[in-house]
């Protein structure tokens, strides 16, 4: 008995006098959060005026290594075809007023050449672990400057006849088209189809400009000539069907319509 209080009390003793260590070997990362992002809905191009002044601001940057953007076009496609840095260092050709603040900006060139219509702004972030997540996303509505001009089909090839015995038959069209505020301000071609009868469900049928030949027939992409693979069967009403082709730009507005007829017979 006097042996295990024995073993009791020095046991006792040693966790007394145990030295305890309060500093902290790795303090964890303070997550980021998202403040504000750049107070603009609309931009107009100028010669005086061509950048805009893009910016995000976190509750705190301490876990913040890199910040960056990407902008994308109403064509879905990165208009500088990489990330674009933002800045924290107080710098003002980077757009950025106050260093260590917590808002990194810089200024972004936006061409004239680029087209009319809403553009997103995506926002990342790498954090001090290497760990890279998009922060936020944000859209505004650009305006190249340029009067708009509604878009012009200039030429359209399709069969003049199609002769349908017991199969369905294939063929293709192919529509041409022009735009004084670029090819790629053409937003969609299309065209709606009358039977015989004179009867249409009003169904636009839309063609490509995407280069995928082996799904519609186009060559190459962006060149503003615009395809699409047909069929008829045997059970479609005989005689003269007509298509009614437009197309129309970013802006909203459309062509004259371009009137075509094939004899099935």
């Amino acid at each position: 008995m006097k042996k295990i209080l024995l073993l009791v009390l020095l046991l006792l003793i040693h966790y007394g006098c145990e030295k305890k260590y309060d500093s902290v070997v790795e303090a964890k990362l303070a997550v980021y959060q998202v403040d504000s992002l750049s107070n603009f809905n609309t931009f107009t191009y100028s010669l005086l005026d061509s950048s805009v002044n893009v910016s995000i601001k976190f509750t705190s940057s301490t876990s913040i290594k890199n910040v960056w953007v990407e902008i994308i076009s109403p064509e879905n496609e990165n208009i500088y075809s990489g990330k674009i840095n933002l800045f924290d260092n107080g710098i003002q050709a980077n757009g950025d007023d106050v260093k260590g603040d917590s808002r990194y900006s810089n200024f972004i060139a936006m061409k004239k050449e680029f087209v009319n219509g809403s553009y997103t702004i995506n926002y990342f972030v790498e954090d001090k672990t290497g760990t890279t997540k998009k922060a936020a996303s944000q859209t505004f509505l650009y305006n190249n400057g340029s009067s708009n001009v509604a878009p012009l089909i200039t030429a359209v090839l399709v069969p003049d006849t199609l002769t349908v015995k017991d199969v369905s038959l294939a063929f293709s069209i192919f529509v041409s088209t022009a735009d004084s505020n670029g090819i790629k301000d053409i937003y969609e071609v299309y065209f709606i189809t009358y039977k015989p009868d004179l009867t249409s469900n009003g169904t636009k049928t839309y063609l490509y400009d995407d280069g995928n030949a082996s799904a519609n027939g186009d060559v190459y992409a962006g060149d503003g000539i615009f395809s699409r693979f047909l069929s008829i069967s045997p059970t479609n009403q005989k005689g003269i069907y007509r298509f009614e082709f437009q197309a129309k730009d970013r802006g909203g507005l459309v062509s004259p319509i371009v009137q075509k007829y094939i004899v099935v017979k």
